[in-house]
C-alpha cells in the first residue's frame, strides 16, 4: 500500500506540467489556434451575410444567425479539438513520449495535457465566434443558453479529441490522425444546415434523420433559442457514445503501443 501512497500524489504535478507545455505549445503555433477561429468566422460571415433576408423568412421568427450558429460551431470544435491528436503526433515521431514512457512509467498524465489545452483552445475559439455572431446581430433568448450550447459542444470536442489521440498514438501518421476531423466536418453537411430537417427532402433528408450530429445540432439550437429540448435525449446520448468510443480506443491505443515499442 505505501508505494501506491507515494506515487499518487505526484501523478497531479506531471499532469499540470503536461497542460502547460501542450498549452504553450498551442499558443506558440498559429495554425492550431488561428486556423479553426478563422474558418468559424469566414463561415459566419459568408453564410449569414449571403443567406440571412432568405433563412430568416422560413424559419418562423429564428433568426438565421441563430439557427446557424449551432454548425458553425460544431465544425469550428471538430477543427480545433484535433490539435490534441497532432500534439501528442509530434511528440511520438520525436521520441519525446517515449522517453517521458521510460522515465515515469506511463503516458498517460502526458495524453492528458494536449486534451486539455486542445479544450482550453476550443472554448477561446467558441467565444470568439460568439462575439462575432453578436457583431453582425446574433440575440440570443438567453445567455445560459448559450452557456450550455457552448458546453455541449465542449463535450463534443472531448470526443474529438480523445478519437484524435487514439488514432495518433495507433497510426503516428498525421493523414491517419486527422480523419477524425474530417469525419465530423463532413457529416455536419448531412445534417439540416441551412434549414431543419422537417423541410429537407428525398435522401439529404433521411441521412439527416439517421445522423447523430444532426441531434446534437438540433440540441444546441434548442438550447440557444430557449424551447423545449426534444432533441437532447439522442443528443446527448451520441456525445456520451463519442467520450466512450474515444477513451476506449486510447486504451487500446496504448495497450498496442505498449506491445509493439
Amino acid at each position: 500500500m505505501l508505494p501506491l501512497a507515494l506515487t499518487a500524489p505526484r501523478r497531479s504535478p506531471v499532469v499540470l506540467a503536461a497542460i502547460r507545455r501542450s498549452t504553450r505549445a498551442v499558443l506558440r503555433t498559429p495554425a492550431l489556434l488561428v486556423a479553426p477561429v478563422a474558418q468559424s468566422l469566414f463561415f459566419l460571415l459568408v453564410y449569414a451575410g449571403q443567406l440571412d433576408a432568405v433563412g430568416s423568412a422560413y424559419l418562423g421568427g429564428t433568426s438565421f444567425i441563430a439557427f446557424l450558429l449551432p454548425l458553425i460551431l460544431l465544425t469550428g470544435v471538430a477543427t480545433g479539438a484535433g490539435a490534441a491528436g497532432t500534439l501528442v503526433l509530434a511528440d511520438i515521431t520525436s521520441g519525446y513520449l517515449d522517453r517521458l514512457r521510460l522515465a515515469h512509467g506511463t503516458t498517460t498524465p502526458f495524453l492528458v495535457g494536449p486534451v486539455v489545452a486542445a479544450l482550453l483552445a476550443v472554448v477561446l475559439q467558441m467565444v470568439v465566434t460568439v462575439a462575432g455572431a453578436a457583431a453582425i446581430g446574433y440575440r440570443p433568448a438567453s445567455w445560459s443558453g448559450v452557456a450550455g450550447m457552448l458546453l455541449l459542444m465542449l463535450a463534443l470536442g472531448l470526443g474529438v479529441a480523445l478519437l484524435s489521440t487514439a488514432l495518433a498514438i495507433r497510426s503516428g501518421s498525421a493523414s491517419t490522425t486527422n480523419l477524425v476531423t474530417l469525419a465530423v466536418f463532413g457529416l455536419s453537411f448531412f445534417t439540416g444546415v441551412f434549414a431543419p430537417v422537417d423541410e429537407l427532402v428525398g435522401w439529404m433528408r433521411v441521412i439527416a434523420t439517421v445522423n447523430p450530429l444532426t441531434y446534437i445540432v438540433d440540441t444546441a439550437r434548442q438550447l440557444g433559442a430557449g424551447t423545449p429540448l426534444t432533441a437532447a435525449p439522442i443528443g446527448v446520448a451520441a456525445l456520451a457514445a463519442l467520450a466512450v468510443a474515444g477513451t476506449a480506443a486510447c486504451v487500446l491505443a496504448l495497450h498496442h503501443a505498449r506491445k509493439n515499442r
